[in-house]
C-alpha cells in the first residue's frame, strides 16, 4: 500500500511557535492584537508586537509603526530593527517618502528602490538603498475615517510585496485600530488620543534605555532592545515602567553573559 503523500513543508515563523502553518500564525496574531481589553494595557509593548507580526507574516526584511496625535505630525514608535529605525526617523526629518504620502493621502503606497535617482523622493530612496533595502510598502492605520498612523514594510529582496501580502497588512493595519479604540472604552476616560500620546512619550524612555544598556554592556541597540523586552516580559513589567527605571539607575539588568531572560 501506497504511503500518503507528505505534507508539505511549512516555513519557520521568526517570532510565532514553531510548526504551525501561516493561517494558524495569521489567526493567532489577529487573537492577539485583539487582547487589549486588560488593566495593564501596554501601549509601548503592544505596538513591538504589531511590527513583530508584520515581520511574522509578511515576506519582509523590516518593519516600522508610526502614529500621529490629531492634527500633529507623524513620530516612530516601534521597529523591528535599528537599522530600519535610522531610515524611518530619516524619512520623518526630510519629511518625504512613501509613509509620509501614504499617511497624508490615507492610501496605500508602494515604492521600488533600485539603486537609481528617484525624482519622487530623492533623499529618502538614497538613504534606503544605502541601507540594503529594495521597496517599501506603506499602508494606512486609519479608524474609520480618521488615518492614526502607518505600517511601513521593507523588503530586502527584490520584487513588490506580493497582493496576497497587501491584504494581510491591511489587515493588520485596522486590527490595530480596532484594539486601539476598544482597548479606549475600557474605561470612558481613556480616548484614542491618550493611547497614542502614552505610546509616543514612552518611545523616548525606551530609547535611552536602550543606549544605557548598549554602552553600559557594550553590545548593540538591537541586543540591548531584545534584552530589556526580555526582561520586562519574564518578570511582568511595563516595558516602558522598566525603561525609566534603568535610566534612573533603580534597576539594574546584569551582564549579557548571566541574564538567562534573555535567551532565544
Amino acid at each position: 500500500m501506497p504511503s500518503p503523500p507528505s505534507a508539505p513543508s511549512v516555513p519557520p515563523s521568526r517570532n510565532g511557535p514553531p510548526g504551525l502553518t501561516r493561517e494558524a500564525r495569521v489567526t493567532a496574531a489577529l487573537i492577539n492584537l485583539a487582547d487589549t481589553l486588560v488593566d495593564d494595557f501596554d501601549p509601548a509593548e503592544f505596538f513591538y508586537r504589531v511590527a513583530e507580526h508584520c515581520m511574522d507574516l509578511l515576506d519582509i526584511g523590516d518593519a516600522g509603526v508610526m502614529l500621529a496625535l490629531p492634527g500633529g505630525p507623524l513620530r516612530l514608535v516601534a521597529a523591528s530593527s535599528e537599522r530600519v529605525r535610522l531610515v524611518e526617523l530619516f524619512e520623518l526629518d526630510a519629511s518625504e517618502g512613501p509613509c509620509c504620502t501614504a499617511f497624508r493621502d490615507a492610501t496605500p503606497v508602494d515604492h521600488a528602490i533600485n539603486g537609481l535617482s528617484s525624482q519622487r523622493w530623492p533623499r529618502f530612496t538614497t538613504r534606503a538603498h544605502h541601507a540594503g533595502y529594495t521597496s517599501v510598502h506603506a499602508t494606512p492605520i486609519r479608524l474609520r475615517r480618521e488615518t492614526l498612523g502607518v505600517l511601513n514594510l521593507f523588503r530586502r529582496v527584490p520584487g513588490p510585496l506580493l497582493e496576497g501580502d497587501r491584504h494581510l497588512a491591511r489587515a493588520l493595519a485596522d486590527a490595530t485600530a480596532i484594539s486601539l479604540l476598544q482597548q479606549s472604552t475600557l474605561d470612558q476616560h481613556r480616548t484614542v488620543r491618550t493611547q497614542l500620546e502614552t505610546a509616543l512619550v514612552t518611545r523616548t524612555i525606551i530609547e535611552q534605555a536602550k543606549g544605557f544598556l548598549t554602552a553600559r554592556h557594550e553590545t548593540d541597540p538591537d541586543t540591548a532592545f531584545h534584552r530589556l523586552r526580555a526582561h520586562a516580559r519574564h518578570h511582568r513589567l511595563r516595558l516602558a515602567d522598566l525603561a525609566r527605571d534603568i535610566v534612573d539607575g533603580t534597576t539594574t539588568l546584569p551582564p549579557p553573559d548571566t541574564d538567562r531572560t534573555s535567551a532565544p
